[in-house]
């Protein structure tokens, strides 16, 4: 087995197992709904912001495994994206370009070693959605941020009704967001990536030419529906949507992630 591989496989469980003995003190979560039972009522509606829109904060972590082999209960959703392989779940598999097609056939040729998470660098929306690590939201009338555990990522998402940057803005590893409101659900347009993005393990590829839609609704208190919709004409020849599913962390905390560049670990795993 490849170094970079083997190393991903031995870092995910043990970056899974942190919270158990690396973690903040237990803080209750404050206005927690109840059940009779006196036990966090999951399936409680959302909770609203003082200024009236669904409130989306908290700290939230992957829902369901890694995606693999999950059926939705509505027949209707999009499929479940899954963390090594965006398309698993996609009957057809991604709609690659051929440059496209290529370009993740070599970068797993090469053993994944360029991927972004693998060398400690930012890495992309759909691999930060569906990482083992959890992330914060905190949401204000004009301002959504949300903190990734995971490689220490940051997001900025203006609600203040701003439009996406057309002014050949730089390319950032995040890309510009905007975000607005359609009903209870939070729509957020992302355009301005670097053109190294990584959109799973394997290396599916998101360039400058891309832009990310992400459609937020928290249908109850414990759980949140992202659906996806992923356009590029460089990487695809048509866009597509997936699904990821966040389910709520109580009494908890984020903790801190650090990781530097010149990743040395591998070295000492057999190839």
């Amino acid at each position: 087995m490849n170094k970079t591989l083997t190393s991903l496989i031995v870092l995910i469980p043990l970056l899974m197992a942190f919270p158990a003995w690396a973690q903040w003190p237990l803080y209750p979560t404050p206005d927690v709904p109840l059940t009779a039972e006196d036990e966090p009522d999951l399936d409680a509606p959302p909770p609203r912001t003082p200024w009236g829109d669904p409130d989306m904060s908290g700290i939230w972590e992957r829902y369901r495994g890694f995606g693999a082999d999950i059926e939705s209960d509505d027949p209707n959703a999009p499929p479940q994206a899954t963390f090594f392989d965006l398309g698993s779940n996609i009957e057809e598999g991604l709609p690659y370009t051929e440059w496209a097609k290529q370009l993740k056939e070599a970068r797993m040729a090469d053993n994944m070693k360029d991927n972004p998470d693998a060398l400690c660098l930012p890495i992309g929306h759909m691999q930060l959605h569906q990482h083992p690590q959890p992330h914060k939201i905190i949401q204000t009338p004009d301002l959504i941020v949300m903190i990734w555990e995971s490689n220490g990522g940051l997001r900025q998402i203006f609600m203040d009704g701003r439009s996406l940057p057309d002014n050949d803005p730089l390319p950032w590893w995040y890309g510009y967001s905007v975000g607005r409101w359609e009903g209870n659900t939070l729509v957020v347009e992302t355009t301005g990536f670097r053109d190294d993005v990584w959109l799973d393990v394997n290396g599916s590829p998101l360039t400058v030419t891309g832009k990310i839609t992400e459609r937020f609704t928290r249908d109850t208190y414990g759980h949140m529906i992202v659906d996806v919709t992923i356009e590029d004409p460089q990487a695809y020849t048509q866009p597509f949507t997936v699904r990821v599913e966040h389910g709520i962390m109580l009494d908890t905390n984020l903790i801190e992630f650090i990781c530097n560049e010149n990743e040395q670990s591998s070295q000492y795993f057999d190839p």
